[in-house]
Formats: C-alpha cells, sequence, structure tokens
C-alpha cells in the first residue's frame, strides 16, 4: 500500500474587497486542480482583515489567518485622494498606494515567525493581488515552493509540483 502524497497550498490576500470570496476561489481551484490525483491537501491563507467582518473556513484542510490592517494614516489619504485623479497624477498615486500597501504586508507577514515558516513549508504559494506580490517573491531564495500571481499560475504551479 502506498501513501498518499502531501501538499500545501499557501494564498496571500492583500487589498480585496471580497476576501472570502478570493479565498474560496482560489481553494477551490486548487483542490480541483489535484483532488483527482493520490495527494492531500492542506492549506493557509493570509488576509489583510479591517476587523470589521470574518472569513468563514470553506474547508477543514485550510487555516485561515487574518491580518490587522493598520490604520489609515494622513499619507494613505493623500494617496487615496491622489489615486482616483484623473491622468498622471493618478497613475503615480496607484502606484505609490499599491507600493506602500505591499510593503506593510510584506512587513506584518514577515513579523509572523508562524506564517513564515508555514509559508517555507509549501509547496505552493500564490499571491492573490498586486499588494501580496512582494510578500510571496520576498520568499524566493527562502523556499523550494513554486512561487505564483494568480489562479492560473498556481494552477501550473500545482501541477508540476504533482507530476514531481
Amino acid at each position: 500500500m502506498t501513501s498518499a502524497k502531501r501538499l500545501h497550498v499557501s494564498i496571500i490576500v492583500g487589498r480585496s474587497g471580497h476576501p472570502q470570496a478570493v479565498i474560496d476561489d482560489l481553494w477551490k481551484r486548487a483542490v480541483g486542480a489535484i483532488g483527482h490525483q493520490a495527494v492531500q491537501v492542506t492549506g493557509t491563507a493570509v488576509f489583510v482583515s479591517d476587523g470589521g467582518f470574518a472569513v468563514s473556513v470553506p474547508d477543514d484542510r485550510l487555516r485561515v489567518v487574518p491580518l490587522l490592517k493598520q490604520g489609515v494614516s494622513r499619507l494613505d489619504a493623500l494617496l487615496a485622494a491622489a489615486a482616483v485623479k484623473p491622468g498622471p497624477v493618478g497613475i503615480a498615486g496607484r502606484l505609490m498606494r499599491d507600493n506602500v500597501e505591499s510593503r506593510r504586508l510584506a512587513r506584518a507577514l514577515a513579523r509572523r515567525a508562524d506564517l513564515q515558516q508555514a509559508f517555507r513549508d509549501s509547496d505552493v504559494v500564490v499571491a492573490a493581488d498586486l499588494t501580496a506580490d512582494r510578500s510571496v517573491w520576498q520568499l524566493r531564495n527562502r523556499t523550494a515552493a513554486g512561487l505564483a500571481h494568480g489562479p492560473i499560475a498556481m494552477l501550473h504551479a500545482l501541477r508540476e509540483t504533482v507530476r514531481q
């Protein structure tokens, strides 16, 4: 009798109006992509929370961890105002806002040793949005996991991992 292969998928969600939908979608795609094979899938999902809502766990194999969002600073207010402007000012505002948010998320995740260990032990780590990309790509020299952005790249990384 052969033992089933174990596979751990980590999902990082930064800025999202609906983290529940994003986590559910990525998790269902991951399980669906490898569910028919003899593979035991577990996962960790991390999302930025403003404390106003909770994300329910869609599956007992998935651990969902909220990261509390920092309060709004003066810089955030300035970047939000610039981001809605038309033309070059709006473009620069959106780029700077994304940069600041991705740095904050990366710092928050770096402070959590338990999450860093879970990411390093994962077989695939997926960034669900632009603000999560920095956190995922900072793992590139710390893990052999497949690093991906979005559902299609995640599915490709999962298939490559299962083939090995």
